[in-house]
């Protein structure tokens, strides 16, 4: 057996929902020398290089670019936007205090280390984005008939849990570079789960990272192989270390192990009983589980995926709510109802997040300051766009100019937000995608109104009972504009 040692990290740290089979995925966890995780990020190695440029006395942005090699307005770009922001510099390119002290700070940042665990997938052979100080190792309380490890996992309840021990396929390897990687998306993920953006510029030097034994400890880590209802893949596989629910990482090797496994297979068939296995081989089954998610899409907008992908991901999450309601025999809950307004929305702001990323305007207004009222309402009727008239103006004057700002550089916020932020910058731009559609098709005045009901029946408080016509229909006007309006338009035009 590849180990007798086992770690379970508690699944209330991230609940997944629907039905599940646990694993035991095998692990090779090597001793490492790595960043403190919890210490601020501060300046990134741009930004640190162009501090201690001009602390040395050079201010110039030419001078600048040609001592970093890099383009004269970029650096402008970074002073102007960062730099100068962060009160890290003046308006004459001086370092001030705070900057000078984030420049000597930066060499005690990177060698604030800790001792603790890297890991390396022992199927695929990858250095998973794990690192970790402790091993929380669980024991057995004995074996099945077939030497199976047995767990109780709540002494309360008392009942056994025999998770499927997946087979080791590839050796232990060191690989520093690999690990650099690995760190890197390790707190960027990190990041992304506190909910804070302390990843926005970290950089991490390759000498701070090492190993610190020749071989590893082998370790079997508990996860889930569990059915995603509403999500755009039928099927995942939960993150052991809980930082999220699931781990696209983990997939593929999975994917390829159970290929060749039947009892593997098996598995997957209880989870996936409405994919029929009946007559067909193991590479047809699996080609079918495939299929089955993609197919609608893929056959009405084949440029979807690749173009669009996190549009194409909302697509699937809306199309398959949508018909788990449309095909429901009996009472739909209202849970069921919300989630599809909720995706709808979220496809909705999907596209608006391409738009902005695919045509992007930097807004012209200062740092600091709102407006008003009448001056949104000014500036929003002002715009260029045929299809902008008083009711979309109406329902937009009240964002914030930070937020409409911020939908435009860095697609970070609501709905509402996101489609002021795409109307100003389509008045930025002749070739953008607005400006080819008419009134009639833009229909601008309903997206409010699509976030305003989810705001009150997608998960808010507000204690309103969802619809289900109304909420088909606003699902219908999603996908119609987002995707078979808007996005093909767009993607004819840019063809």
């Amino acid at each position: 057996m590849f180990s007798d040692r086992y770690c379970y990290v508690p699944r209330e740290l991230s609940p997944i929902s629907g039905r599940r089979e646990n694993l035991f995925w095998p692990v090779y966890a090597w001793r490492v020398l790595y960043p403190d995780d919890r210490q601020q990020a501060g300046c990134n190695l741009f930004q640190e290089t162009l501090l201690g440029l001009m602390r040395a006395g050079v201010t110039e942005a030419t001078k600048l670019a040609e001592l970093m090699a890099i383009d004269s307005e970029l650096v402008r770009f970074i002073i102007a936007s960062q730099l100068q922001p962060n009160g890290w510099i003046d308006h004459l390119n001086k370092v001030t205090q705070d900057g000078a002290r984030l420049l000597d700070e930066a060499e005690d940042r990177r060698l604030n280390l800790r001792v603790g665990y890297a890991f390396q997938d022992a199927i695929g052979g990858q250095l998973l984005p794990r690192f970790s100080t402790t091993l929380p190792e669980v024991q057995p309380v004995g074996t099945d008939q077939n030497n199976r490890p047995v767990f109780v996992l709540d002494r309360d309840n008392g009942r056994q849990e025999k998770p499927f021990l997946l087979q080791a396929k590839a050796p232990a390897k060191a690989d520093v570079p690999g690990l650099l990687a690995a760190y890197r998306q390790y707190r960027h993920e990190l990041a992304h789960a506190r909910r804070s953006g302390e990843t926005v510029g970290f950089d991490v030097a390759i000498r701070t990272l090492d190993y610190i034994d020749d071989r590893p400890l082998h370790l079997y880590f508990w996860c889930e192989l569990y059915r995603d209802e509403n999500g755009p893949q039928r099927w995942l596989i939960s993150d052991p270390f809980r930082l999220r629910p699931a781990v696209s990482w983990l997939r593929e090797p999975f994917l390829d192990l159970a290929k060749g496994n039947a009892a593997l297979r098996r598995r997957m068939q209880r989870l996936l009983p409405d994919i029929s296995a009946d007559d067909l081989s193991v590479d047809e089954w699996f080609e079918r589980l495939d299929e089955h998610a993609d197919f609608q899409v893929e056959s009405k907008y084949p440029f979807l995926k690749s173009r669009a992908p996190l549009v194409h991901e909302h697509l699937l999450r809306v199309l398959r709510q949508k018909a788990k309601i449309e095909e429901a025999q009996g009472r739909i809950h209202p849970e069921d109802l919300g989630a599809l307004m909720t995706e709808s929305a979220s496809l909705i702001e999907a596209v608006l997040k391409w738009l902005l990323e695919e045509w992007p305007v930097e807004p012209c207004w200062p740092n600091r300051g709102n407006w008003t009222r009448a001056e949104a309402l000014a500036e929003i009727r002002a715009l260029t766009v045929q299809a902008v008239d008083d009711d979309i103006a109406h329902a937009l004057a009240g964002q914030a100019r930070r937020s409409v700002a911020n939908a435009m550089t860095n697609r970070d916020q609501p709905l509402k937000a996101l489609l002021a932020g795409a109307l100003f910058a389509a008045n930025g731009r002749d070739d953008h995608p607005f400006h080819r559609l008419g009134s009639d098709q833009l229909q601008l005045a309903q997206l409010p109104k699509l976030a305003d009901y989810r705001n009150k029946v997608g998960g808010h408080a507000s204690g309103e009972r969802p619809n289900k016509d109304v909420t088909l229909k606003h699902s219908e006007f999603a996908i119609k504009w987002g995707v078979g309006a808007l996005l093909t338009n767009a993607y004819i035009t840019m063809a």
